[in-house]
């Protein structure tokens, strides 16, 4: 098995992160307030949550990512992702689980 470089690696991720579900508005939930923020990366960067989390916390695949709850800002991208989970979700047939 080949080790990757660290340059492969940032690039893998910059591609990665450069989707455009990573750059829409979301909302995270806190005990205490609700606040808004730009983009997943830019919340992942304030709150130290990895954006996947933050992802898959917006679309219903997990509860919570750190203690609060996150959602896309409504419109047609929250539609459009939470759809797709759902439609993947009932048509994956594994037995071990969805997760792995």
């Amino acid at each position: 098995m080949k080790k990757k470089d660290a340059a492969e690696i940032k690039e893998i991720l910059q591609k990665k992160y450069s989707q455009r579900k990573y750059h829409l508005p979301v909302i995270g939930h806190f005990a205490d307030r609700s606040v808004r923020f730009d983009s997943i990366l830019e919340a992942a960067k304030v709150c130290d949550v990895h954006p996947m989390m933050i992802f898959e916390a917006c679309i219903g695949k997990i509860y919570r990512a750190r203690n609060a709850y996150w959602e896309y800002e409504k419109g047609n991208h929250y539609l459009k992702y939470k759809a797709f989970y759902i439609r993947t979700h009932t048509s994956y047939k594994r037995r071990v689980g969805f997760n792995g």
